[in-house]
């Protein structure tokens, strides 16, 4: 189950990372091509890169709040599955003993019969 956690966090990460990078490049390319000074550029490029880390911050805290959700469902499952696991393999074990005890009775059975015969 962890394998599948981790990849899942994993593709949200990516996903966060390509955001981050797709909105760079994108004020970066929109920027250049604007017609203004260098240093306005600059402080607009800045400015929209501040912005689009915080978008990934605020992803990233979703993110991390959502997996600890799950995490949590998984260890309330986790709990019930291995707490019906416990009393199937209690029943079975029993129904194991029971056939035991009416083997074990049926061969003294058959062993005082076959005295019997002697």
């Amino acid at each position: 189950m962890m394998d599948h956690d981790s990849d899942t966090s994993l593709g949200y990460s990516a996903v966060g990372i390509a955001l981050l990078a797709g909105a760079a490049a994108g004020a970066v390319v929109a920027l250049l091509f604007a017609p203004q000074p260098g240093r306005r550029t600059r402080e607009q490029i800045r400015r929209q890169a501040n912005r689009a880390w915080d978008r990934v911050i605020v992803s990233q805290e979703h993110i991390n709040e959502r997996v600890e959700e799950l995490l949590d469902t998984i260890a309330i499952h986790s709990e019930e599955l291995v707490k019906k696991g416990k009393e199937l393999s209690d029943r079975e074990r029993q129904r194991l003993n029971d056939g035991i005890s009416l083997a074990r009775a049926e061969l003294e059975r058959l062993r005082h019969r076959l005295a019997r015969m002697d």
